[in-house]
């Protein structure tokens, strides 16, 4: 079981609320705003991507007709094959001489306009080649031994394809020593009956510019382009020339679509792929660009928002700290003077500051310090004017032991005198006085009760004869409960003094005492004259009257409910010509409060 909730202080109350308020939106509001930024960013860098692939694959495709038009210009001449045979069959080398200006001059003559090509070899069937090596490229190696290039699986593939021009990238392109040059092969075995035709094939050595601009490019970029060609060979990789590879996992995903974008991983780092299929020769361009190079712009936004943010984060502790201090503040300043007055000091010293609201709760609490302090004064003087008035009032009485001891000594001058009734009604005053006069505190036993009361009775018989009578019904296991003196004295004399009076037939008076749960019920019942309502009233609110205590029943009834409560007091019925009834409910107690308070007292002392 839990004995108390956990509560919060204001100041962890107002933190987490300018968290959950302030913080939490602008942190959420920046952190969506940068996501949304950022798909932007890379939106728009794709298209402009998708755009330039766009340039780039149809300036591959015009490059690449022009070679594969070319190459099957010169592989479908006639008389270049007729020239290049003859040359071949020719065992006089000064006829080889005029066969290979003739062959150079036709073959420049289709070069003329396309610098790209550095070379040309005629195969033949049995063995030799004949070679053509272009003025602008001295740099290159051109020079194949035939029977390894018979041997390779480029070779094999352009046979297998004669007639059509196959063009081989850098990847199989590893018979020439280019250096740092981007080279492509073509390769065409020439469709020629073979009485006049020796040439198996013809294959070409092209120096790409276009290739050479696009690594250009890419390593201005930091990207990597890499070109396929139908089948997926590799034709051009520029993150070669960055001593990396391109994993094929990333190429792999790049088969199942014309075009596209994705990303992913390459050697631990984060890439973005864009790629795009050429239209005529279904050829597949990739550019791969680093992530954070692509988002740099997103990182300087971020870190500018990030120190924006921790400047006014620490602006914002700032101000809340002073913001919640005076609020915080002042309440504790209060609750500290609080404490002071509940252990009984009242010099307040309240600096009033902060909000109007805290300013009004502690000018409040200040006027109602100083309020409370005048009322106890008021009340302490009150308490010295009224012991001052007992103590007159004591003064002016005549002393209680010389007036019981007056008595005894009539009660004995009866005795001698054998006046047994004045005995008896001396005997019963001087019980009924002492009990009157005795300060033993407020309380005192059911049992002391009636028998006081029975005393009065005793005396009041004498006074007016056998014209009533009392009768009794109390409970037994109540008679040790604790009521207020002298409650029931007051209604029997009233019963009997006014209820009967101008009344010939016998009075009767029943006392009753039970109990009612937690409640002690007295009734005083008598069959005199009754009363009227307005009586009944007058009685209730008539506090001077003349009896043996001077209390009326008024009093009573106010002493009651003063020391138990409104819940508490007495009720009359009556009923003219039938008779009165008094109902006295008291809490039932089983010991004297007077010792109760006694020893709180002594505790606290």
């Amino acid at each position: 079981m839990r004995m108390f909730k956990k509560r919060w202080s204001i100041t962890s109350i107002l933190y987490v609320m300018f968290f959950c308020v302030i913080v939490m939106p602008i942190a959420l509001v920046t952190t969506l705003s940068l996501r949304a930024y950022t798909d932007v960013l890379l939106s728009n860098i794709t298209s402009r991507t998708m755009q330039t692939l766009e340039q780039v694959s149809y300036s591959i495709d015009q490059e690449q007709s022009r070679y594969i038009r070319t190459s099957a210009a010169i592989a479908t001449d006639k008389n270049l094959i007729s020239l290049a045979t003859s040359f071949h069959r020719s065992s006089q080398s000064n006829e080889q001489f005029n066969y290979s200006n003739q062959i150079e001059n036709q073959i420049k003559s289709y070069l003329h306009d396309m610098p790209d090509f550095v070379s040309a070899m005629f195969v033949y069937r049995d063995e030799g080649a004949y070679f053509f090596e272009g003025t602008h490229f001295h740099n290159i190696n051109t020079r194949i031994n035939e029977n390894f290039l018979k041997s390779t699986a480029l070779y094999k593939r352009a046979l297998q394809n004669q007639g059509r021009v196959m063009l081989f990238g850098s990847e199989e392109n590893t018979l020439i020593e280019s250096g740092d040059k981007y080279i492509l092969s073509a390769a065409i075995a020439p469709q020629f009956e073979k009485s006049f035709n020796d040439v198996e094939m013809i294959y070409f050595v092209i120096q790409a510019k276009m290739f050479e601009n696009l690594a250009e490019s890419s390593s201005n970029q930091n990207g990597s382009f890499i070109i396929l060609d139908g089948n997926g060979n590799i034709m051009l990789d520029t993150s070669r020339d960055k001593n990396k590879t391109i994993e094929k996992q990333t190429i792999e995903k790049t088969k199942n679509n014309k075009d596209g974008h994705f990303e992913t991983i390459e050697h631990d780092s984060k890439m973005f792929v864009t790629f795009m299929t050429m239209e005529r020769s279904n050829w597949k361009i990739i550019y791969i660009t680093p992530y954070d190079q692509m988002t740099s712009q997103v990182k300087q936004i971020y870190s500018f928002i990030m120190n924006v943010s921790a400047a006014g984060l620490v602006l914002f502790l700032i101000v809340s700290f002073f913001l919640v201090r005076s609020i915080v503040g002042p309440i504790k300043s209060l609750i500290y003077q609080m404490n002071k007055m509940k252990s009984g000091s009242f010099q307040i010293d309240l600096d009033l500051k902060g909000p109007l609201e805290i300013y009004s709760l502690g000018k409040t609490f200040q006027n109602m310090a100083v309020r409370i302090h005048e009322l106890i004064i008021e009340r302490q003087e009150q308490e010295k004017l009224k012991n001052r008035a007992e103590i007159d009032a004591l003064q002016s009485q005549i002393n209680p032991h010389f007036l019981v001891n007056t008595l005894n000594a009539i009660k004995i001058m009866a005795m001698l005198s054998k006046a047994t009734n004045l005995v008896e009604m001396t005997d019963s005053l001087i019980k009924l006085l002492s009990a009157t006069f005795h300060r033993g505190g407020s309380y005192i036993q059911l049992f002391d009760e009636m028998q006081s009361l029975e005393k009065y009775i005793h005396i009041m018989k004498v006074r007016y004869g056998d014209r009533f009578k009392v009768e009794y019904d109390i409970e037994e296991d109540i008679t040790q409960t604790y009521i207020l003196k002298l409650l029931l004295q007051p209604i029997v004399e009233n019963a009997i003094i006014h209820g009967f009076y101008g009344k010939d037939a016998m009075g009767i008076v029943k006392i009753a005492a039970k109990r009612n749960n937690d409640q002690l019920i007295l009734t005083v019942t008598d069959n005199g004259k009754g009363m009227e309502q307005q009586t009944r009233e007058i009685l209730l609110q008539e506090k001077k009257v003349e009896s043996l205590c001077g209390i009326g029943i008024a009093n009573v009834n106010d002493r009651i409910r003063l020391n138990y409560g409104d819940a508490f007091g007495l009720i009359i019925h009556s009923e003219l010509g039938v008779g009165t009834e008094v109902v006295v409910t008291l809490p039932l107690l089983s010991h004297n409060p007077d010792q109760i308070s006694k020893v709180i007292q002594t505790d606290k002392q």
